[in-house]
């Protein structure tokens, strides 16, 4: 999402307190003063933003009875720290923050858009034994987290006392995964019998597992007119758009009230692009392509909509129409089963449900702030 322009209105809305972190002496059996907040980061990332980690980290962490527990986004994007089932909605699930600042398990309870802005947490506190599970609303493939919460004054585990996010190996390996992934991707090509060429290339994509990468499959794409570009979008934590703007117009993907914008989530412009005009796939869901006919000389710069703020942005250069064999392009990416390819239809609605519901949300939240 346009970060620094459309969601400004979230920014002013999300006034969520911080707080410290206690940290004692490290001992073969550790035991916190009551009332220790300890620290979760939410997703992590690589400086250019382009590979995200969407995991917590830790993945599971332990308190006692009256402790409380500090999620701070550790990546680009927005998350959500969210308990339990979310009530249902007609238009997808509720992304305002939910229930109170204390939970036992009982009651759905959300932090709603935890963005990342420098010094915005989100902060619970547990109040019963048990071990409760939790998700990003947002990436709900991926991160799920745990939290164990024990007797009040028990022991904690005695690597959790030292734990950074930055050194975990989970962290490490999902950035590892993403830059390998990001350096393969995939450009193919078929020639048509009319002698154009049809590319097909990834329009996002993620292992479904730790990681998404918020760039497309080719920074630069060299082809000719009368040339079809083919994008389908492999990430199952994401939805994207492919976004030709009218001389660089911004065109936000959410409005000033909270709502999505609908021009920027409907497709427009038709099948063929001619250098000038609006021209857009619509909300891409996991598995879904948009395809494009280029039939005029030029350089032309594209984006998602909703993440262009991370940099998912690209071009194609179109020359005159080709007359002999179209250029060579990398050979396809192993298939290996990632990418979204067995993505259940649920998970794939409440996704899409789930950024559609972030309008909704948004203005619930204006609503409670106001």
């Amino acid at each position: 999402m346009r970060m620094r322009r459309s969601l400004q209105w979230i920014r002013r809305a999300a006034a969520i307190g911080a707080c410290s972190l206690v940290m004692l002496p490290m001992s073969a059996a550790p035991v916190l003063a009551a009332g220790t907040t300890l620290p979760v980061q939410a997703g992590g990332g690589t400086p250019d933003q382009a590979v995200q980690a969407d995991l917590f980290f830790p993945g599971t962490i332990t308190v006692d009875v009256g402790d409380s527990i500090s999620w701070a986004d550790g990546s680009g994007e927005a998350h959500t720290i969210s308990f339990g089932t979310p009530p249902s909605t007609p238009g997808g699930p509720d992304l305002a923050p939910a229930g109170s600042t204390s939970y036992d398990g009982s009651a759905f309870t959300s932090s709603g858009l935890l963005l990342p802005i420098p010094g915005t947490k989100y902060t619970l506190t547990f109040s019963k034994e048990g071990t409760y599970n939790y998700q990003c609303l947002i990436h709900p493939v991926s991160m799920h987290g745990t939290v164990v919460v024990q007797a009040a004054g028990a022991a904690y585990p005695t690597s959790q006392t030292t734990y950074k996010a930055a050194s975990d190996p989970q962290l490490t390996a999902a950035i590892t995964a993403g830059e390998a992934a990001l350096a393969s991707q995939p450009v193919t090509s078929k020639a048509n019998g009319d002698g154009t060429t049809t590319y097909f290339e990834n329009g996002g994509w993620g292992d479904g597992k730790s990681y998404t990468l918020e760039r497309f499959g080719a920074q630069n794409l060299a082809i000719h007119s009368g040339d079809t570009v083919v994008w389908t979008q492999k990430d199952p934590n994401e939805n994207h758009t492919v976004t030709f703007l009218n001389n660089g117009q911004d065109v936000p993907f959410t409005l000033p009230d909270g709502s999505i914008n609908p021009q920027a989530a409907a497709p427009a412009g038709g099948k063929v692009y001619s250098g000038s005009g609006y021209v857009n796939s619509g909300l891409l869901v996991p598995n879904q392509a948009y395809s494009l006919t280029f039939d005029k000389a030029g350089t032309y710069q594209y984006e998602c909509l909703i993440h262009d703020d991370l940099g998912m942005k690209a071009e194609i250069t179109v020359s005159a129409a080709a007359a002999s064999t179209p250029a060579q392009v990398p050979a396809q990416m192993p298939n290996t089963g990632a990418g979204g390819g067995s993505t259940s239809l649920a998970w794939l609605g409440l996704m899409l449900f789930g950024l559609l519901g972030l309008g909704t949300g948004v203005q619930k939240l204006a609503k409670q702030r106001g």
